[in-house]
């Protein structure tokens, strides 16, 4: 291989890295969020059931999810896991899964809540900013919502970090994924943070 041929791969990997991945494919950038938000799943509701996505956005920080249905505010949390951002549909596919893997985290939940039953939602986010003496960690929440999902209908649910670092849970009836609508929710205040 020849200097200038190495010169010249290594000025495309180069340029390639300096644009993002939505400027450089659109189509293909739209298609990984998609993918992996959970909006391809928001259509695929059966009678009986409502269907919740879970996920976080705002920043690359995990966000843990728990549901309780219990009549009792903040009592019989069972979690579903833990979801972060991971820049998709601006970063590489293969940078954003190296993300995922590296937190252990999904891009989001799924969970098939029973109709007409009041369902708490607990959101739950940890944080780590800066590098060696400057390393400094924290916690989010838990912020806690309860709404009651109708039959056949499919929900968002986004645990959103803000600056501070601050966060909020943001419930959204996507049923039609193109046009969501805020859902009204309670607030439960004082819940418990989940036991690591």
């Amino acid at each position: 291989m020849t200097y200038s041929r190495i010169l010249f791969g290594a000025l495309s990997v180069a340029t390639l890295s300096s644009c993002a991945y939505h400027e450089i494919n659109p189509e293909a950038a739209l298609a990984d969020i998609r993918a992996n938000n959970g909006y391809n799943e928001l259509s695929d509701v059966e009678s009986g059931t409502a269907k919740l996505i879970l996920r976080a956005a705002g920043s690359g920080y995990p966000a843990n999810f728990s549901i309780s249905t219990s009549s009792q505010a903040c009592r019989d949390f069972t979690s579903l896991g833990n979801a972060a951002y991971a820049g998709r549909g601006i970063v590489y596919p293969w940078i954003a899964n190296a993300v995922q893997r590296g937190r252990r985290t999904e891009p989001y939940l799924v969970h098939e809540a029973k109709p007409g039953e009041p369902i708490q939602v607990r959101g739950y986010g940890s944080w780590a900013d800066g590098t060696g003496s400057g390393y400094r960690t924290g916690h989010c929440g838990p912020v806690t919502v309860q709404f009651t999902p109708q039959d056949a209908h499919a929900y968002t649910i986004e645990f959103v970090w803000g600056s501070n670092p601050a966060c909020s849970l943001n419930v959204m009836d996507a049923t039609n994924r193109d046009a969501p609508v805020s859902v009204p929710v309670q607030i439960v205040a004082d819940c418990p943070a989940p036991v690591r």
